[in-house]
């Protein structure tokens, strides 16, 4: 390759030293083959006819000569034969050199560069995709969770409304609840004349009044560590020394008893103020949750059905205690006596007025 300027020598020996192939055109003043060599049956050059236009022969060469400035580049022509080149025009006097540089690895190098770069495109899509799904998910997840907890504490609090907190844990803990108390103090109360009065102010004014009694009788049991057991109609049963002991049960009901009377007497019913009968006894009872769906924690024994009793027979706006509970009660306690009284299924018993 004698005639071929130093430029294009050295180029294609770099192809030919390297295993690639490399061909060119010499073309003339009158844009006609004047010579080619290399590996040109590489390229499906070895049909082209010396002495033909280059352009008759090669259509992608129409239009393209001649070059408005030489040397002259274009990369990546896909030629019919299906390879792939970069072409190189040089100018050499009156001549030019076309030279074919194989580009075909090239090709299928950034082939597969543009392929990954698209793989990669649809991974990145697809893990935004994942990443919103599994966003949505944890959002819908939290969601729930924070609505179980909402749940969880709304049947929390109903159940501490229903049964005191030791009592609760210990049936969350699936245990019976059955307990002995030797010593407490049981109280009853209702409004005096409830009844009557209900019918001539309505069903507002009734709830309204109940209402007022019950979160009365609520905040005073914990104000003097009383448990509240239920509530009967418009009666309240209320008993101290429960779950846990207390030596001074009979101390804690009596000021929790002069406390709700003084609490009813603040609010009118019908017109005139609000008053309790309240009766008073101590001694043993058995405490439990009976019940499934509906359960319920109550008391039984003889001092809860005398302690019931005595409220009955109170007067008007009277705490009446048993002799029991008297005994219990320190000197700071002014109590009437009010002798022995007969109480129905239970024989005389001995009262007085707190």
């Amino acid at each position: 390759m004698p005639g071929l300027p130093k430029e294009v020598r050295s180029w294609l020996y770099d192809f030919f030293y390297n295993e690639r192939s490399a061909a060119y055109l010499k073309i003339d003043a009158r844009q006609c083959i004047s010579a080619k060599g290399g590996n040109i049956e590489h390229y499906g050059l070895a049909s082209l006819r010396t002495g033909k236009p280059v352009a008759d022969q090669l259509e992608f060469m129409e239009g393209l000569l001649p070059c408005p400035q030489l040397p002259y580049h274009m990369p990546m022509v896909e030629l019919p034969g299906g390879h792939v080149t970069d072409l190189h025009l040089f100018g050499d006097g009156g001549s030019v050199w076309l030279l074919f540089l194989d580009a075909t690895a090239e090709r299928y190098s950034q082939q597969r560069l543009q392929q990954k770069a698209y793989e990669m495109t649809l991974l990145q899509e697809r893990e935004r995709q994942l990443n919103a799904k599994l966003q949505s998910t944890n959002d819908a997840l939290r969601e729930s969770q924070e609505g179980l907890s909402r749940e969880y504490r709304r049947a929390e609090s109903l159940l501490l409304n229903i049964l005191p907190a030791s009592i609760a844990e210990r049936l969350k803990a699936d245990e019976q609840i059955a307990d002995n108390h030797a010593e407490v103090s049981v109280l009853f109360a209702d409004i005096v004349g409830f009844t009557e009065r209900a019918r001539s102010v309505g069903a507002v004014m009734t709830l309204a009044i109940l209402n007022y009694f019950f979160k009365s009788a609520d905040l005073l049991s914990e104000q003097y560590g009383c448990e509240k057991i239920k509530t009967i109609g418009d009666c309240v049963m209320a008993v101290a020394g429960l779950p846990i002991a207390r030596s001074d049960h009979a101390e804690a009901l009596a000021r929790y008893a002069l406390e709700l009377r003084e609490a009813a007497r603040r609010e009118r019913f019908a017109g005139e103020p609000l008053s309790l009968r309240i009766g008073i006894h101590s001694g043993p009872i058995v405490a439990g949750v009976i019940g499934k769906r509906r359960f319920v924690y109550d008391l039984w024994g003889d001092t809860v059905n005398l302690a019931a009793r005595i409220q009955k027979a109170a007067e008007p706006d009277e705490i009446r205690i048993s002799d029991a509970t008297r005994q219990l009660l320190g000197p700071e306690f002014a109590c009437e006596p009010l002798g022995e009284t007969e109480l129905r299924g239970t024989g005389r018993v001995r009262m007085w007025r707190l």
